[in-house]
């Protein structure tokens, strides 16, 4: 359907989102690295060759832009050049090759079929190593291999631009980042099909029986307990709770209770030593301490701007805030646990303090994920983002300057570069603050929710 939608003008233009626009820069940007690398690296490799950038082909049916590719002219042979920002090879790499191999073979003697991609092992020093950074891998045979199947799937695809009308079914089942939701998703309901956890392929086969409404799901129709779960809940208009599974839960933790949540950016190229590609810095935490049930809750938080590597400062300002005991409580367990992991591999003189932290912690997420409170208004999510505002309806990002962990962290980036004034600075760095007070706050006071159930 996006296919049909791109070649008859029907995709539905909307803005970038801010993130978005910097996933587009930072490719552009591992992209000119790339060229840096095949020019400096690669390319004296060969003895008498010319370099040919995004060079464009077309055969009157399909058409590519190769991202490069060497003439070896003592050979007349084509190497073919595919660069991508990832730190490994994904299947649809191996596809995307197969397509531009296809055209290629018809038009020039291509020889070699090479995928660049980052280096994920590379560890960043104090200047880029670009011979370090990226990888060259031959996967002539891949692209071989894939170039029946590609070859069928051509065709179909070009099928589907010359149809009139789309089919039906050719509809996306993510609704929520279609290109094109008027073709897609048209009178999507307040609960459609795809809003039930992991739903999958049954989101398919439940279009194909004509049901896209939750509540026209039949009674017969086959879910697991979590999906079944929450269409009951979005059947019957109430939550569903299990109040001894949460009692349980909630009695294993042990006072003084921590509440934490930590900012990261994990840029692909390291911005100080000893990181790697995509690796997260953490430049910002907010710590809520309850000694006892009833007792004041204190808040304690920091957040680093001044360009350097903020792991050490930030990891002493954690050690001299968080209690030796008690649970952490976190929203996504695997996530905290691994920040830390990430911190004792920066600061390995706070390893075991850190890993002594890891051991404490709690993750109050899984209680909505694994469907112990379902509500129909979770639209099937287990994100803080669509739990808080449930439960306490009160607490809210609407009037945040800066409502979500995306923009948290390229307001970071921006003001590291020194895109603010010392003014705005101030203003902008109170609105991190408090954007990540409120997602740690927003533990405490769902914690207190369920304690009262």
């Amino acid at each position: 359907m996006h296919l049909w939608a791109k070649a008859h003008g029907k995709l539905e233009k909307r803005d970038f989102t801010p993130y978005e626009k910097h996933i587009l820069l930072q490719g552009q940007q591992v992209e000119t690295l790339a060229r840096e690398y095949i020019e400096m690296i690669v390319f004296p490799q060969y003895s008498h060759a010319e370099l040919l950038w995004q060079p464009a082909y077309d055969d009157e049916q399909f058409e590519i832009r190769a991202d490069a590719l060497i003439h070896d002219l003592d050979t007349d042979l084509y190497d073919l050049y595919e660069i991508k920002s990832s730190t490994s090879i994904h299947p649809e790499h191996k596809l995307d090759l197969a397509f531009q191999a296809l055209l290629l073979e018809t038009l020039l003697k291509l020889r070699h079929t090479y995928l660049l991609h980052i280096d994920k092992t590379y560890q960043h020093s104090n200047a880029l190593d670009i011979e370090q950074f990226f990888i060259t891998e031959e996967i002539s045979r891949e692209v071989k291999n894939n170039q029946e199947k590609v070859d069928q799937k051509r065709h179909e695809a070009l099928d589907v631009i010359k149809m009139a009308k789309p089919m039906p079914d050719y509809a996306c089942t993510k609704p929520k980042t279609c290109p094109c939701p008027s073709l897609c998703h048209p009178d999507l309901p307040d609960h459609p099909i795809y809003d039930i956890p992991y739903i999958g392929r049954k989101a398919g086969q439940l279009r194909e029986m004509g049901v896209t409404d939750i509540k026209d799901i039949p009674e017969t129709y086959h879910l697991n307990s979590k999906q079944e779960k929450h269409c009951r809940s979005v059947k019957t208009g109430l939550p569903m709770i299990d109040r001894d599974a949460i009692r349980s839960t909630l009695a294993e933790l042990t006072f003084p209770l921590h509440f934490l949540d930590y900012e990261t950016f994990n840029p692909a190229v390291p911005l100080f030593p000893g990181y790697h590609p995509y690796e997260h810095i953490i430049f910002q935490y907010s710590l809520f301490i309850l000694e006892e049930p009833e007792a004041e809750l204190k808040h304690y938080d920091c957040l680093l701007t001044d360009g350097n590597d903020p792991a050490p400062a930030l990891v002493t300002s954690l050690l001299e805030n968080i209690q030796n005991k008690g649970t952490v409580i976190v929203w996504n367990k695997s996530f905290e646990v691994q920040r830390n992991q990430d911190l004792a591999k920066h600061c390995p003189e706070h390893a075991d303090q850190l890993m002594k932290i890891n051991a404490r912690i709690y993750d109050l997420m899984l209680v909505f994920k694994d469907g112990w409170y379902v509500h129909p208004d979770f639209h099937g999510s287990a994100s803080l983002k669509y739990v808080l505002p449930v439960l306490c309806p009160d607490l809210h990002y609407d009037d945040l300057r800066i409502v979500n962990g995306e923009e948290a962290m390229l307001t970071w980036v921006q003001i590291i570069q020194g895109k603010y004034s010392p003014e705005e600075q101030h203003e902008i760095e109170t609105a991190l603050r408090e954007y990540c007070k409120l997602d740690t706050f927003g533990m405490v006071a769902i914690w207190e929710k369920l304690r009262s159930l």
